[in-house]
């Protein structure tokens, strides 16, 4: 009984050992995810860093400026620039003789292309201006000159050569004068042949006086256009003779008597006299008829 009784204190006394030493044993840790420190191959849990710092809201108040361009700078300004001279409305003027209408001017010049044909742009005590010569072209045309309807029968004239020199000038002479009012719907004018030696009479008068017009009425005429001592083949002067006339455009006194003559429906016919001096110039006549 005795032993029996040793025995099982024994075994109580070893269970209550092994019962203290299981309270005594501290838990387990979770293993460090960051290993140990200072151990090689191994990092340890990252070093702290600054706080952040709170962020400001974006302003709340006026949006920024929007840039701009600056305002393009207008270009130069082009187009002809007035020269010196008197004011003008157009080159058929009565006071811009030689010069061309440029920039609401006349007169004065920087080239020759400011001034008319048979003009010249030359240096003179006022600046450079347009004076006649200069130019291997037409002077400008003289004022016509217009005379009343004849009151007594005209002399009898001489019939034109059978061999006329200037016949095909005189054709291309009508047919651009009518080419020019049929624009405006003016009838037709016809050859006035029987004037025809007289229209050249009166074109080599004036070439001899250098008298544009010199010799006007000595053939009865009612109107005369006259381009005097044109440069250029006869057909040259002829075309621009008749475009210089067109060009005057309607209107009233002697810048526009040319055109009026022209395109005037009371003239019936015309007779072109024709006339070349021995320095090759063009004397050129039209007179109209009723």
């Amino acid at each position: 009984m005795v032993f029996r009784r040793v025995t099982w204190v024994a075994a109580i006394a070893a269970i209550v050992a092994v019962a203290c030493k299981r309270e005594d044993t501290p838990p387990a840790r979770a293993p460090n995810p960051y290993g140990v420190p200072g151990q090689q191959g191994q990092a340890g849990p990252p070093a702290p860093g600054p706080e952040p710092q709170p962020q400001p809201y974006p302003s709340q108040g006026a949006p920024p400026p929007v840039a701009t361009a600056p305002p393009a700078t207008p270009p130069p300004a082009t187009g002809p620039q007035p020269l010196g001279g008197i004011p003008c409305a157009s080159d058929n003027d009565f006071q811009c003789p030689f010069a061309r209408c440029v920039g609401g001017r006349c007169g004065g010049c920087r080239t020759d292309a400011d001034c008319k044909a048979g003009a010249g742009c030359f240096s003179t005590p006022v600046g450079p201006s347009c004076m006649p010569g200069g130019q291997a072209s037409a002077p400008p045309a003289p004022p016509p000159t217009t005379a009343p309807p004849p009151t007594t029968a005209p002399p009898p004239v001489t019939p034109p050569p059978s061999s006329d020199p200037h016949a095909a000038a005189r054709a291309r002479c009508i047919d651009r004068i009518n080419q020019y009012r049929a624009t405006r719907g003016v009838a037709a004018v016809s050859p006035h042949a029987e004037r025809v030696s007289c229209a050249d009479s009166s074109a080599a008068s004036d070439a001899a006086t250098q008298t544009p017009h010199g010799s006007f009425g000595k053939c009865q005429e009612s109107a005369q256009n006259e381009c005097p001592g044109w440069q250029g083949s006869i057909d040259t002067v002829v075309d621009g003779c008749a475009k210089a006339m067109f060009d005057e455009g309607p209107g009233t006194g002697p810048a526009h008597g040319h055109y009026n003559n022209m395109m005037d429906p009371g003239y019936r016919s015309v007779a072109c006299g024709v006339h070349t001096t021995s320095d090759g110039r063009v004397w050129l006549v039209h007179n109209f008829y009723r």
